[in-house]
């Protein structure tokens, strides 16, 4: 910025002169992400474009995780004996044989895939939270202001959901009502970690599109590109029929 001074002669002719002196300063540095966290500010710096390693994990997440999920499942173990408790020797064959090893990683990832079994459970999990969600009662309470004013505000019973959900839980299990097994957690887990990647992936989609077109509060927005907003979002606190999704989800 310059700051301008303007100085005015007058002389015995009645003739003006003016004489304009101009000085500048330095630009004052905008503050920084520690700074303006502790002034409340309640938005994250940065994105995609400036953290390459996040970028990287949330594009190979989903796969990922279908890796791992068959790593702790009885195809593992029935395919591949004693290599899923051995990383030296599943290391070693894979150090031997990269293109055979690549191959296979790849096979086992693909592998995993949703079925009716895992669908139903995750199904009745989502139910029972979301009952539980809008029932159990508790102290309101309140977030951070954001800077469009928006305050959110919650029900805090997240201590009595956990302990009422695991009630329940194992009430319904092979020690209770027998219902289902106790180890349906292990017995669903790849199914549930398959469906859920696709449910996901389909999920964000729809948040994307409901964050710039029919958005909950007035912290919303687009980054100018689809692909950014669909992994960094387009609304910070989105809301459908009253639900917190943000803390549901979580």
């Amino acid at each position: 910025p310059l700051a301008v001074k303007v100085k005015s002669i007058t002389n015995n002719n009645h003739n003006q002169q003016v004489t304009v002196t101009m000085t500048t300063h330095p630009e004052e540095k905008p503050p920084s992400s520690k700074e303006k966290y502790s002034e409340g500010t309640n938005f994250v710096e940065a994105g995609i474009e400036a953290n390459t390693a996040l970028f990287t994990l949330i594009i190979l997440a989903p796969f990922l995780s279908l890796l791992f999920a068959f790593l702790t499942s009885p195809e593992m173990e029935s395919q591949y004996p004693g290599m899923a408790t051995s990383p030296v020797t599943m290391a070693t064959h894979c150090w031997r044989d990269m293109k055979t090893c690549g191959s296979n990683v790849w096979d086992a990832g693909v592998s995993v895939t949703p079925n009716g079994e895992a669908m139903r459970f995750i199904g009745g999990f989502t139910g029972v939270a979301l009952l539980l969600e809008r029932m159990l009662p508790g102290s309101i309470e309140y977030g951070p202001e954001t800077a469009t004013g928006h305050i959110p505000a919650y029900v805090d019973n997240g201590l009595r959901h956990c302990i009422v959900f695991t009630l329940l839980f194992i009430t319904g299990s092979n020690f209770g009502a027998n219902f289902y097994d106790f180890g349906i957690f292990y017995d669903t887990f790849t199914g549930s970690v398959a469906f859920l990647n696709i449910f996901g992936m389909i999920f964000c989609a729809g948040l994307t599109m409901k964050g710039l077109y029919y958005p909950s509060t007035q912290d919303c927005g687009s980054s100018g590109s689809i692909f950014k907003d669909y992994l960094w979002g387009t609304e910070l606190y989105p809301r459908i029929f009253g639900i917190d999704l943000k803390r549901f989800v979580n």
